[in-house]
């Protein structure tokens, strides 16, 4: 019984960890595995594998929608932007469920 409230305690603070808004913004050309290693490993726990996108999720226009708004476990990256943004999609499509 403890364990199960322990997980769950454990469960929703690393989901209210990784939600909401980052302030994480960019260097103007910075590349998907700079943006991904400074804002996006330190939830993923480094591993592209976390990704594994249905085929209807494979587009960058709605990884880019992800990235923006966030989603109930991933904070919003309203600073990532324009062609950082493009670059941060792409790189996420390249390494899916690798």
């Amino acid at each position: 019984m403890y364990k199960k409230i322990g997980f769950i305690i454990a469960s929703t603070a690393f989901l209210a960890a990784c939600s909401g808004t980052n302030d994480y913004t960019p260097a103007a050309g910075a590349t998907g595995q700079s943006m991904y290693t400074a804002s996006c490993a330190s939830c993923h726990n480094g591993e592209f594998h976390h990704w594994e996108l249905t085929a209807e999720e494979q587009n960058a226009e709605y990884i880019k929608k992800v990235i923006s708004e966030g989603t109930m476990g991933m904070p919003a990256f309203p600073n990532i932007q324009d062609a950082e943004l493009e670059t941060l999609a792409k790189f996420v499509l390249e390494n899916n469920a690798k």
